[in-house]
């Protein structure tokens, strides 16, 4: 069955997390990019489709990944690449215990766990560059529940 048309002008940008730890789960970019940094994927979203919706169904039919919980904070983003077009951020964690090295490779294998003083102490380039303050913001606990501008 066919996918309807998506709205190609929004997307949505989840952040796998593991609380535990505090870390987040980041993918290599694209090699045909010009950039070598770590990344979130990036999906579509269908017209009128709501950003916890669009990351489930993508997390769910792309990784196969269990239960998610999607959280209450949404950065959001302008996309550079599309006129009057948004990425949204958002942080998701596995509902119950999962194994975060099993949630890796079911979501892409050459997936790496960062914490975010890796990142920065490594000097690896993060994309998008405002990911490590969301972040920071996320686990420290000052940025509020909803969605936030990240601009």
């Amino acid at each position: 069955m066919d996918d309807p048309p998506t709205d190609c002008r929004n997307v949505v940008r989840p952040v796998l997390i593991d609380s535990s730890e505090r870390r987040l789960l980041l993918i290599p970019s694209a090699p045909d990019t010009e950039d070598d940094c770590w990344t979130v994927p990036t999906f579509p979203m269908r017209p009128g489709e709501t950003v916890r919706r669009a990351a489930m169904r993508h997390l769910r039919r792309v990784a196969h990944l269990p239960a998610l919980r999607i959280q209450p904070l949404i950065g959001r983003l302008s996309r550079s690449d599309v006129p009057h077009g948004d990425q949204y951020v958002v942080v998701v964690r596995p509902a119950g215990e999962g194994r975060p090295s099993a949630i890796r490779f079911a979501f892409a294998p050459e997936a790496e766990w960062w914490t975010t003083a890796e990142l920065r102490r490594s000097g690896e380039q993060v994309e998008p560059a405002e990911l490590l303050d969301f972040m920071d913001g996320y686990w420290e606990g000052w940025l509020p529940d909803g969605e936030i501008s990240l601009e």
